[in-house]
């Protein structure tokens, strides 16, 4: 009877491990490939910003952004835009380092060190920041919702 029990016992277990498997290997992917959509994103945003192109933002971002840059500033994405229009906001050269990508569910969380030569209301920095941009998925798409920065810890 034991034996009976076992072997029952053993031939459930083995189609559950498989489909655990499986299940473990689609998630596995899921997470990869949305990794690779905020990539692409932040990749979009990274070129519009070196454009100065405010169209293109306006799109990439949420209706409710929370902008705040390396002095402290937050701003909205409304105020953001007029920076980015008027060329109170300029990105004269762009390099970032460092770079990660998580994703949690729709959410996704990009990382890194940025020393841009970046032209804020006349004043020129291109001082290492670390910084944060934190993605959602709206309809499908991608969306910057917050961004981040702030002076890089002296090394």
């Amino acid at each position: 009877m034991r034996l009976i029990l076992l072997a029952v016992l053993f031939t459930v277990s083995i189609p559950g491990n498989a489909a655990a498997a499986r299940n473990a290997a689609t998630g596995t992917k899921a997470v990869a490939d949305a990794k690779s959509e905020v990539l692409q994103a932040e990749e979009s945003r990274n070129q519009a910003l070196q454009k100065g192109d405010a169209d293109a933002l306006a799109k990439l971002y949420t209706d409710d952004l929370i902008y705040t840059n390396a002095l402290g500033l937050v701003l909205t994405k409304q105020q953001h835009l007029a920076d980015i229009r008027t060329r109170k906001l300029q990105l004269t050269a762009f390099k970032h380092s460092d770079v990660e990508v998580r994703v949690h569910g729709t959410t996704g969380f990009v990382t890194g060190t940025s020393t841009s030569m970046v032209n804020f209301h006349g004043n020129a920095s291109d001082s290492p920041r670390k910084f944060l941009n934190v993605y959602v998925k709206e309809n499908g798409v991608w969306k910057c919702a917050v961004h981040f920065e702030t002076p890089a810890a002296k090394q």
